[in-house]
């Protein structure tokens, strides 16, 4: 798919990026989508890879190109993103450590790092237990480490 959604406006263009995720979802079949818009590259991309001059400069999942760019150009195109809705609470998971140091209040660690300020906030709390699927605790998370994630250095 070539620049598939670059004429639509931005209300549409969310609507058949969340329709292509559900399809994706359900045929479970590689789409290539070519795309200049890093936020939609990120947004739809499980394995990206960001080309200049037609030479591949870097590729990987969207936590790897945001959180450790191969180059300054990869880190100047990724310096406006918003990595609140990028970054994945697992990608900051501190060890868990002794039991009763577990902080009660979860979070799936799939989550990203805008839904985990949230849930501080609406908890009023600053560690949260990262959980799997499954329900099984696999880290914490502070308040502290998520906002200096959200913030580009």
């Amino acid at each position: 798919m070539d620049e598939a959604y670059s004429a639509l406006d931005p209300l549409i263009r969310v609507d058949m990026q969340t329709v292509l995720l559900d399809l994706q979802k359900e045929i479970r079949k590689t789409i290539v989508f070519i795309t200049h818009d890093l936020d939609e590259a990120l947004r739809l991309g499980d394995q990206i890879a960001i080309l200049r001059d037609g030479e591949m400069i870097q590729q990987g999942t969207s936590q790897d190109i945001v959180l450790k760019p191969a180059d300054d150009y990869v880190e100047s195109f990724v310096k406006e993103v918003n990595r609140g809705k990028v970054i994945e609470a697992r990608a900051l998971a501190e060890a868990l450590g002794d039991p009763s140091d577990w902080p009660s209040a979860t979070l799936l660690q799939t989550e990203t790092l805008d839904v985990a300020a949230r849930r501080f906030t609406a908890l009023g709390t600053d560690r949260l237990t990262l959980v799997c699927d499954q329900g099984r605790p696999v880290g914490v998370i502070s308040m502290r480490r998520t906002l200096e994630a959200m913030v580009a250095e």
